[in-house]
């Protein structure tokens, strides 16, 4: 019989599917033809059914599916890396906030708002991330546009800055247009960017959340994106101010009350939710909807947040969660796994590498309403990959793949990263654009940012 053909073949590798059974090859191969996997399994049947244009030998080192960040302040990416460092002392941290954060993001113009996503860009794809869920903070959101076709990420963005009342927190931007009627208005406007199957930036409905919006204008929302079936993405219960202040608006806990509107459903991608009260599992866990878990953000504040973390608890009564970095504070991308895993650990609950992996992953595709094209290795699917290599001392011997790459090593061994068939990072490097050019530009952002918030240095 004669072999089919495929335009590139990963061989040799140990690859984790992260698909719902939970399938590994530890000797594996994958074939891919355009876009799209067509075969994947032990690399003797892949090898013996295939010829491919182009291989790629993986060292029997491990291949998963592209990480998907589901929460990230895209065009803020510098923000977070250039705030100063400062001792809480268990203060609120809300004016510290306000100069450094609504400071450096109220500079922001198109040009610096394309400067920050490529920057991102290159961060993510070095960091094995292919995929990310801006929730609806670029002011421009064409500027992740222009970014995607220089670098080739995908990500998903939606209408900007969608607010109608005043809540505790990060209200005030001065480009935002702030209102109900100029919310209603722009609803869905970005929904136009699904109609090209192929298209790496796709659109989704989101609120900016944490008491910034009013009932009216979240069932509004959530209207528009169960026609259009897309997710419905909002900031929820962070830290313990925005979930009080939503129990006094509404009389009761958010999430209970949020079920009796009939807001909540399986397309609700909910973020960060630290702040969940006993009788608010019941409504998460019935209604099948998605929680994006911060782990780095509630590490970072947790003076203020002084609660336990509720995600391994979710996840193990079966409730989706996913991953997302928020802004890089005080970790990159890949550092996200780790960081979850060992804030789990620090207060007595466990979460394996492997599921991990699947947050990472498959149930950020899921949350997205993606995954019967991404999120995992399987025929049919995109070829969203990210090959390892075994060149640094975390990953030997080669014991646990998962735990030894993904939480010892981090990002280091990411070597080559593939999306739609292409292959984005090779060595380590970007193919498609020179990366000091996104250095040079970034750091003259970043001067431009701090010179227009009056931060120093």
């Amino acid at each position: 019989m004669a072999a089919k053909t495929c335009d590139l073949m990963i061989r040799n590798a140990h690859v984790v599917t992260c698909d719902a059974k939970g399938t590994k090859y530890p000797s594996g191969a994958i074939a891919v033809r355009g876009r799209d996997i067509v075969a994947v399994g032990r690399s003797a049947d892949i090898e013996k059914t295939w010829r491919a244009g182009r291989t790629i030998d993986a060292g029997g080192s491990l291949v998963h599916p592209g990480l998907i960040d589901m929460h990230y302040h895209t065009t803020y990416h510098m923000v977070g890396k250039m705030i100063a460092e400062v001792d809480f002392g268990g203060q609120d941290p809300g004016p510290w906030v306000a100069k450094q954060y609504l400071g450096m993001i109220d500079a922001l113009d198109d040009d610096l708002e394309y400067a920050n996503v490529s920057l991102l860009g290159l961060d993510m794809l070095k960091s094995g991330v292919t995929t990310v869920m801006d929730p609806g903070s670029a002011f421009e959101p064409e500027m992740v546009r222009l970014a995607s076709d220089a670098l080739g990420f995908r990500a998903s963005v939606a209408d900007p800055f969608l607010m109608d009342e005043r809540g505790p927190q990060l209200s005030r931007f001065k480009r935002a247009k702030f209102g109900r009627a100029h919310a209603l208005k722009n609803l869905g406007r970005q929904l136009v960017r699904n109609k090209d199957p192929h298209a790496k930036v796709r659109g989704h409905i989101s609120v900016y959340g944490m008491g910034n919006d009013s009932d009216e204008l979240r069932l509004a929302a959530k209207k528009v994106a169960d026609k259009a079936h897309v997710a419905f993405n909002m900031h929820q219960s962070q830290s313990v101010d925005d979930a009080e202040f939503d129990d006094r608006r509404f009389g009761r806990h958010p999430l209970v009350h949020f079920e009796d509107i009939g807001l909540l459903g399986k397309n609700c991608v909910f973020v960060h939710m630290n702040v969940l009260r006993p009788d608010e599992y019941g409504p998460v866990e019935r209604s099948g909807l998605s929680i994006v878990w911060s782990p780095t953000n509630s590490w970072y504040y947790g003076a203020r947040l002084q609660v336990k973390t509720p995600m391994p608890r979710l996840h193990k009564s079966g409730v989706n969660i996913a991953i997302g970095l928020d802004v890089s504070k005080a970790a990159s991308f890949g550092d996200q796994m780790y960081t979850a895993y060992a804030l789990a650990r620090d207060q007595g609950e466990y979460v394996s590498p492997d599921d991990l992996l699947r947050m990472y992953s498959i149930n950020g595709a899921k949350a997205l309403g993606w995954s019967k094209w991404l999120g995992s290795i399987e025929a049919g699917k995109r070829a969203d990959i990210v090959v390892r290599n075994s060149d640094v001392p975390e990953v030997w011997p080669r014991h646990n793949p998962v735990r030894q790459h993904v939480l010892l090593a981090k990002s280091r061994t990411v070597d080559t990263v593939i999306v739609d068939g292409e292959v984005l990072v090779k060595g380590g490097k970007l193919t498609r654009m020179d990366e000091a050019e996104i250095y040079a530009r970034a750091d003259a952002a970043g001067k431009t940012m701090r010179r227009a918030a009056g931060i120093s240095g």
